[in-house]
């Protein structure tokens, strides 16, 4: 009861005292005078990061609101692969990661060459062997046996096209010469009933591997053996810039500074083109602080003043800012309502989204 007394004495004695004097009196948190404005931490500005080359995306983790670091790889694109499709060996390479598999392809007619280790076939007519209906009626398919006309040298076959009494027929191992004649023959005893046909061989056009785009990375050497499905290089269907040609990271996207991911505009395995944009980000630590004013407090704002912020949740002093500019554009409310937007440096602690009171 005492202090309730006591609080209505101090009253009305404050009553009592001139209105300077009481407005000297009062705290500046409630002077009438002041100007209190909400707003709201955003970032300084927004980063598309955009697809490096076509291709499909292989798998990633990233989410909305995700900070990432400097040189962090967020997403890639995967190189179109090329495989061999023969076993032999790598004859010729004529360009190498970087370098334009169009040009390649321009002067040398591919970007690769492999020798098939069956490089040999035979191109023959049935009317050389012995004439019996079954030798004059070949299928595709067929073994066969091969045996040179010195009687020398050895090596298996298999019909590979038949064009009315011609034939083909790969040559599969074996040691046949090159310069030999040969006798094909339909059963591996060699008699001379099973003779299909005389002729020599011929030397099978080599195995070329060719792409259009820049080469990302060529994974085999000259001389080296491959078998039937080796990979033997990778590539992206696009001329890319100078920069990222070569590298073995030219198909990924990088944070090239700290960011707060905003947004994924795309998602797994998805097919992309170069420059399309991926991902929508912000800079993690360049902050600005956005609110509203009523136009009644325009002509108490001016860019370039300075302020005192205060993000109370987080029990930090005061910060100064900057105010950078007004919208020159008000909203259709009643009064209408004036966005204004301050610089400042974002306290330990202060991250996108978070907000405080600016004071005037």
């Amino acid at each position: 009861m005492k202090k309730l007394l006591a609080g209505i004495l101090i009253l009305a004695l404050l009553s009592m005292l001139p209105l300077g004097i009481l407005a000297e009196t009062l705290p500046e948190e409630i002077n009438p005078d002041g100007l209190i404005i909400s707003v709201r931490v955003i970032a300084s500005y927004e980063v598309a990061l955009k697809a490096p080359a076509s291709g499909n995306l292989m798998p990633f983790v990233l989410r909305a609101g995700d900070t990432v670091k400097a040189g962090d790889t967020l997403l890639t694109v995967e190189p179109q692969k090329v495989y061999a499709e023969a076993d032999g060996t790598v004859a010729a390479i004529y360009a190498q990661a970087g370098d334009s598999a169009d040009a390649a392809a321009e002067r040398y007619g591919s970007v690769l060459v492999i020798e098939r280790v069956d490089r040999y076939e035979v191109k023959a007519n049935v009317r050389s062997g012995y004439n019996s209906t079954i030798n004059r009626n070949p299928y595709v398919g067929t073994r066969v046996y091969l045996r040179s006309a010195n009687e020398k040298y050895f090596a298996d076959g298999l019909i590979t096209a038949v064009d009315g009494k011609n034939i083909t027929v790969a040559v599969i191992g074996g040691d046949l010469i090159f310069t030999e004649d040969v006798k094909i023959y339909r059963t591996p005893d060699y008699r001379n009933s099973s003779l299909l046909a005389r002729s020599s061989l011929s030397v099978v056009a080599p195995v070329t591997a060719a792409a259009s785009g820049t080469l990302i990375s060529m994974d085999v050497k000259v001389d080296d053996p491959v078998k039937a499905g080796d990979l033997l290089f990778t590539y992206v269907p696009d001329v890319l810039e100078p920069a990222r040609r070569g590298r073995s990271d030219a198909t990924s996207v990088k944070a090239e500074t700290d960011l707060i991911i905003s947004d994924i505009i795309v998602s797994q395995g998805a097919g992309v083109q170069e420059g399309q944009s991926l991902i929508i980000a912000y800079p993690a630590r360049e902050f600005q602080l956005s609110g509203q004013v009523e136009e009644a407090d325009l002509q108490r704002l001016h860019p370039g003043d300075k302020v005192s912020v205060r993000f109370e949740e987080l029990g930090l002093g005061p910060v100064e800012a900057t105010l950078t500019s007004i919208a020159s554009l008000g909203s259709d409310e009643d009064p209408s309502q004036f966005k204004v937007y301050f610089d400042f440096i974002p306290p330990e602690g202060v991250t996108l989204g978070m907000h405080a009171t600016v004071e005037r």
